[in-house]
């Protein structure tokens, strides 16, 4: 799911050569899709001033929630720009390409804090106000024109020192808190860029103005740069940035057109930037493998043929596939290392968005209005939509990988169909498609794992929403099917899949052209589907006819004679802070991260009962253990210093541990990592985002079942 962005656009990746009775495929960034969209874009600039200005919106709360969703996905991207190129300073690639995702970092943080800024939000630490939203607007306007134009500027090449890529780094997040610094403590001091009842200063068109100007001169450099594969997707992304720019000029109104489509081109330049990245550090290498894979099948296909050779045929397919498979090892285990640093780097900061969302929404802190309510409901959504996009990705490296674990049990299907629709009518509402009730039966219990079978109902279901048309139906049925099995069929009435395209419908990161409609998607989500199906004994197929729709069926063993269904699982729904396990339950939380402890603090501040005590490293954490016992410990993983798997191994070696609950809380979500801590000593791995209920109840249960906080 990391590639989002990059099925929405397109891609243009690789050309054939043939030669000497072999295709070989070469891999290339000709970026002819990004110089298309670029001039696509430049020739509706063009148009603009002869077609009529309109007003989209009338009301503010319609803006804002326009607004807000353009400004989320927005931050998503530039998280997932910085997430693809930072990842790269650990590989032997150009140090440009950490300028540019350390300046996308610093982009999507300004762009929070302009987003909460806003007219019409909720204050955020100061009132909210037109100028302290457009100090913040322009910072992060800033932030990316410059990073482009120092990684323009500079020879594409590695850093001399490892220590270039954190100096970059460093630079980015000074700029950031001078920003916050500046919008939150000194507006007084910055230019005036907006006055009531007259509009925007000069000040603030001749800033923007200028800042195109930065935007089109790293989009000639990017465009000139000599031996620079992606040098098109970088241009054009600059381009496009600084053709926003124009936008923002020009209107008058926020609720203009000029204003939102000023929003739509930098999320799309943002999206270009993303797929350069993304060619450069992760697409092009792995075609490479591929072809590296190809090259040898052919060669053992051709020796196999040499019968006068054989004896020297056999030993060289021997050494080479025993070289294919180191290189295939190594490759997996490269994709997984950086997976899980993905993972962890985007859970991070999800964890201090979703987790003081929530908080907010608990209205512990105050009573909220229906417009806040909404709008924390926006930002929770966008933050648990990147949330479902890394798991998908997570989910399909464990398939592939053979990690993926499983909790078969004999279950009521009913209870999941009806929790299923029930999700589908609300998403379905927003597209104008009908749900039903689902039909068939006698529903018999079926053996699966539980979440797995709902993952898997759910996302037929809203892709049978997706690719439905206007005032479409969608119905889910449910009947016995052949011997012992439990067929569910989902069927929609939208256009339906081409015949030439069906037999590629399961391919992973393959959307059969739907990137280039309005409809979100991935082109994983049916690959992570099927291989869930077939890893629970089941069997999946699909048959469709354009212009008539589309029917996907999956069949289930049915249980054996005798088996009792498990109870369904919980659902819950709005977060709820729970009553503190006992008066003066001590907790010492040890984390490096400033984010996360402000979440805890305020978590817990909410509740009372608790005592909190902080640590940064184990040594400290160490230190006020022994002056003043805690009921239990909460402890990060990654820890400058000493870590905290080396921790608890070492505690747990100490009498003065002897009953005391050590909680593990890491964004690492992989399972050899679960595995390591609960092996080494914890009580109980707890992942970020935090859930908020979860901790709660883990935090109740260890107390309580060891005699503390009574």
């Amino acid at each position: 799911m990391l590639e989002v962005c990059i099925n929405l656009l397109g891609i243009d990746m690789a050309d054939t050569v043939q030669g000497q009775g072999t295709d070989r495929v070469r891999v290339t960034s000709s970026g002819r899709f990004a110089v298309i969209t670029a001039m696509v874009l430049t020739f509706v600039l063009l148009l603009t001033p002869v077609l009529p200005r309109v007003t989209l919106f009338h009301r503010l709360n319609d803006y804002l929630a326009a607004h807000q969703s353009i400004e989320i996905f927005a931050m998503i991207v530039a998280g997932l720009v910085f997430a693809i190129g930072w990842n790269s300073h650990r590989q032997a690639r150009p140090g440009n390409v950490s300028i540019l995702s350390a300046a996308f970092l610093g982009v999507a943080l300004i762009d929070l804090g302009h987003s909460l800024s806003y007219k019409g939000m909720p204050d955020f630490i100061t009132p909210s106000g037109p100028e302290k939203a457009i100090a913040f607007w322009l910072s992060m306007r800033a932030c990316g024109a410059f990073g482009l134009l120092v990684a323009a500027l500079l020879p594409w090449r590695r850093f001399a020192t490892p220590l270039g890529h954190w100096l970059a780094m460093a630079v980015v997040l000074a700029w950031v808190a001078m920003t916050y610094w500046g919008a939150l403590a000194h507006l007084e001091i910055l230019p005036r860029t907006f006055i009531s009842g007259q509009g925007l200063t000069p000040f603030k068109v001749v800033a923007e103005a200028i800042l195109v100007l930065v935007y089109l001169l790293a989009a000639f450099l990017f465009w000139h740069a000599a031996n620079l594969p992606n040098a098109r997707w970088l241009a054009s992304a600059s381009w496009v940035m600084g053709l926003a720019g124009a936008y923002f000029c020009l209107y008058d109104d926020p609720f203009d057109i000029y204003n939102q489509v000023g929003h739509l081109y930098i999320v799309i330049a943002y999206a270009l930037l993303y797929q350069g990245l993304f060619i450069s550090t992760i697409r092009d290498p792995y075609v490479r493998l591929q072809q590296a894979q190809d090259e040898l099948e052919n060669r053992v296909v051709e020796r196999t043929r040499e019968l006068h050779d054989a004896l020297i045929s056999l030993e060289r397919q021997q050494h080479d596939l025993e070289q294919a498979k180191l290189g295939a090892d190594r490759a997996n285990q490269a994709k997984s290392e950086f997976l899980s640093s993905m993972s962890h780097e985007l859970r991070t900061p999800l964890n201090a968005v979703i987790g003081f969302t929530q908080l907010l929404r608990t209205e512990r802190p105050g009573p909220l209005n229906e417009k806040q309510a909404g709008q924390l409901d926006h930002i929770l959504r966008g933050g648990q939509h990147l949330l479902e996009l890394i798991n998908e990705v997570l989910d399909l490296a464990r398939i592939e990988t053979g990690k993926l674990s499983l909790s078969v049990e004999v279950i009521d299907p009913v209870v999941v169909m009806n929790e299923c629709l029930a999700f589908g009518r609300a998403y379905a509402r927003e597209r104008g498609v009908e749900i039903g009730e689902w039909q068939g039966g006698p529903v018999l219990p079926i053996s699966v794992d539980y979440t797995r079978f709902k993952q898997i109902l759910l996302n037929l279901i809203s892709n049978a929403i997706k690719y439905n048309r206007a005032d479409g139906r969608v119905t889910l049925t449910a009947q016995p099917w052949g011997t012992g099995m439990m067929r569910f069929s989902i069927a929609d009435t939208g256009p339906g899949i081409a015949r030439d395209k069906q037999a590629h419908l399961f391919e992973p990161f393959n959307r059969l052209g739907a990137e280039s409609r309005d409809v979100e998607g991935t082109g994983i989500g049916l690959t992570i589907t099927k291989r869930l199906v077939q890893a629970m004994n089941g069997l999946i197929g699909f048959h469709s006819q354009e212009g008539q729709g589309s029917v996907f069926w999956i069949d289930f063993p049915i249980a054996r004679d005798g088996a009792v269904a498990a109870p369904a699982h919980p659902v819950t729904g709005k977060v709820e802070l729970s009553s503190p396990p006992g008066a003066g339950c001590r907790i010492l939380y040890v984390e490096d991260n400033p984010a996360n402890v402000q979440l805890m603090e305020a978590v817990l501040g909410e509740i009372p009962g608790f005592v909190l005590e902080t640590a940064t490293t184990v040594e400290t954490g160490l230190e006020k253990l022994h002056h003043n016992r805690p009921d239990i410990i909460v402890l990060d993983i990654n820890l400058p210093g000493m870590s905290g798997l080396q921790a608890v191994r070492q505690w747990r070696t100490m009498p003065e541990f002897n009953g005391l609950p050590i909680i593990a809380l890491s964004a690492n979500v992989m399972p050899n990592a679960v595995e390591a801590a609960l092996s080494a000593g914890f009580d109980r791995y707890l992942t970020k985002p935090l859930d908020l209920d979860q901790f709660l109840r883990t935090v109740r249960e260890l107390t309580h079942s060891g005699g503390q906080c009574t």
